[in-house]
């Protein structure tokens, strides 16, 4: 990113901070999950402004969903963060087939540090989850006991880094790692860095020599899993935080991916503002038919005078 640019960004996010500082004076900014059917030819244009929004009691936020199938619907991970304790555990929530909730929220992984962006995957007839645990400096896999509620703990793939919100893929006969990284002057919220492997489940991961392959408040940090049409195109679902930490959405398609080298183009981008009114838009993920988001909402502080 050239100087002018990340200077005009810089610009717009102090701006943006005054403009947030008058808007959410006496209430508190709260995620909630947006869930329905959609079909994946609409994926490079997702219908957001159709999907159903699902919200959490109003002392806790639901963000960075992830769905995979259930007998007669879907059940959706997430982040579920009260506000109270400011740390976020791992929940799980039934959904019917049009994505519905179909039952009660249950927390599934909690530990003594933050968990968040629950990305899951299945290998060798398994089922994994590899939760965001940044402040504790490791990207670290459970594999799944019992559905949905039961995870162990079963390998480390990275230590010793700050990286956040992990997406892995499988791609020409490698295994991705996508991330974000705060080292040095590098910030989380503009950073894509890759690492690569022969397995999803090696600890021998090399990083890409392009990292960060994405350096930009406006695309850089991931926001879902990698997207696989029906023509083999990847789309990469990033955050654009330039207003602010999750205020919209982007997909862009993946054009060059390579040990050596990275490409992608921009495809769809939004707001939150844009597509349904909201403060905040950050997280999207599919699986069979199934369309989850997330969205933020400002509501009422505890103690705040109406």
């Amino acid at each position: 990113m050239s100087f002018l640019r990340r200077w005009r960004q810089q610009r717009a996010r102090r701006a943006g901070r005054r403009v947030d500082e008058r808007e959410e004076r006496g209430r508190l900014r709260q995620w909630f999950l947006l869930a329905g059917r959609c079909d994946a030819s609409q994926l490079t244009a997702p219908p957001v402004a159709s999907l159903a929004p699902i919200y959490p009691p109003d002392d806790a936020f639901w963000a960075d969903p992830f769905c995979w199938p259930a007998p007669g619907g879907y059940v959706v991970f997430f982040e579920e963060l009260p506000f109270a304790t400011g740390r976020g555990h791992i929940s799980a929530l039934p959904l019917d087939g049009d994505g519905r909730p179909a039952g009660a929220a249950v927390r599934v992984l909690a530990e003594d540090c933050h968990l968040s962006y629950p990305f899951l995957f299945a290998h060798g007839g398994e089922l994994y989850m590899i939760p965001e645990k940044g402040s504790a400096r490791r990207v670290d896999v459970y594999r799944c006991v019992q559905f949905p509620e039961r995870w162990e703990r079963v390998r480390t793939l990275i230590d010793s880094a700050a990286l956040r919100d992990a997406t892995l893929f499988e791609h020409e006969g490698r295994w991705w790692l996508f991330c974000s990284m705060t080292r040095g002057r590098l910030r989380a919220n503009e950073s894509l860095v890759a690492f690569h492997a022969d397995s999803p489940l090696s600890d021998r991961w090399i990083p890409h020599p392009g990292n960060p392959l994405v350096r930009d408040f406006s695309r850089g940090r991931p926001a879902g899993r990698i997207l696989r049409l029906a023509d083999g195109a990847l789309l990469r679902p990033s955050q654009d935080c330039v207003r602010r930490y999750g205020h919209g959405l982007n997909l862009s398609e993946i054009v060059t991916l390579s040990p050596r080298r990275y490409a992608e183009r921009l495809v769809w981008k939004a707001s939150g503002e844009q597509v349904g009114g909201w403060h905040g838009l950050h997280h999207l993920d599919w699986c069979d038919g199934m369309l989850v988001m997330d969205a933020q909402r400002l509501i009422p502080a505890p103690g705040a005078g109406g």
